[in-house]
């Protein structure tokens, strides 16, 4: 979901969370006894209403949803007001949810025969990668199977877990239009700190939580050893995917959130030492322990898509980068309009 950065988003989110705790307040007894409020059907459908309509209609606002997106909400409100609503009061209204759930199932099962349609054309998306797995899977299967969201969220979790674990003898390109961006920084360094601070708070608070909740300690012991994957993957591309100029192109990564081809042509103009424009701007630079500028905004002629976290797309005609040897890329840069010039 991509937030749109309107006031009218931000009243939205306001009157969801207004929505939202209503409903759960009028359920709860103290709320009931203190106020002498009295459920009956038109609560309930009340409730139905807020939930299933109001609720995703607040979200489309705020946010940009798919048609899928918004009926896995739709659900989610009608499941939300079945475990907030007693079951004498939503026993007449049980076929709405069971509607519901058997629509949103119907979906699931329509992607996940997506996904084996994608396994069973591996092999005429292998021949269709050109560009290596970071840059050329997504455009592959996009091209041979479809630009289902879901798809591209399992393939970018597939990049994930192959650079975390099956990337190691690997070696980064090395030629004349290579310009890294993590070795003059704290980078690898700061993704270290961060796998190490999980794994020492997973020793520590995971079994203090398991005598609680053993659900939270679960759900939290697995997204700690998610992220731990997600910044093995992160510290491997970067040092396996520096900046390159080849074949008339630029080539630019950081890590799994951000990476753009950019076809040297259309570059307007080069603003070397400038601040970034606005905060709306895409910067590939990566995290230091201390902040960073980039050493050029580049703008371009017209925009081009740079896919970010999750596969989801972005337009951009202009976007700010940080790398090890500016004056390198300064000469790539300079000669770009020379017919032999890194192709």
């Amino acid at each position: 979901m991509v937030y749109r950065k309107t006031k009218y988003a931000n009243i939205a989110v306001a009157l969801l969370f207004l929505v939202l705790s209503t409903n759960f307040l009028i359920y709860q007894s103290t709320v009931l006894e203190y106020f002498s409020v009295q459920l009956n059907t038109g609560t309930v459908v009340g409730s139905l209403i807020d939930l299933a309509i109001i609720v995703p209609l607040l979200m489309i606002a705020a946010f940009k949803l798919s048609i899928k997106q918004t009926i896995g909400i739709m659900v989610a409100g009608l499941v939300i007001a079945r475990l907030l609503i007693p079951s004498e009061l939503f026993t007449p209204f049980t076929g709405i949810l069971y509607t519901g759930i058997i629509i949103e199932a119907l979906l699931v099962v329509a992607e996940i025969a997506l996904l084996f349609l994608v396994i069973r054309k591996i092999p005429e998306i292998r021949l269709q990668m050109n560009e290596g797995a970071l840059y050329g899977l997504l455009p592959s299967v996009e091209k041979v199977v479809t630009k289902n969201i879901l798809i591209r969220v399992l393939m970018s979790e597939f990049l994930m877990i192959y650079y975390a674990f099956f990337t190691w003898k690997k070696k980064a390109p090395h030629h004349e239009g290579v310009v890294t961006m993590h070795k003059k920084n704290s980078a690898v360094a700061f993704h270290l700190m961060l796998i190490h601070a999980i794994l020492i708070e997973t020793i520590g608070l995971h079994w203090w939580l398991h005598d609680k909740s053993t659900v939270l300690s679960i759900i939290l012991l697995i997204l700690n050893i998610y992220s731990v994957i997600f910044f093995m993957a992160e510290i491997q591309i970067m040092k396996l995917h520096p900046m390159e100029v080849k074949n008339g192109k630029m080539y630019i990564s950081q890590g799994l959130t951000m990476r753009i081809i950019v076809p040297l042509n259309l570059i307007k103009e080069v603003d070397w030492g400038a601040k970034v424009p606005n905060k709306n701007t895409v910067q590939f630079a990566y995290k230091d322990f201390e902040t960073v500028e980039p050493d050029a905004v580049i703008y371009l002629s017209k925009p081009v898509e740079t896919t970010i976290f999750m596969g989801l797309k972005k337009s951009v005609s202009e976007f700010a980068i940080r790398i090890d040897e500016p004056e390198q890329l300064k000469l790539f840069l300079s000669n770009r309009d020379e017919p032999n010039s890194l192709t």
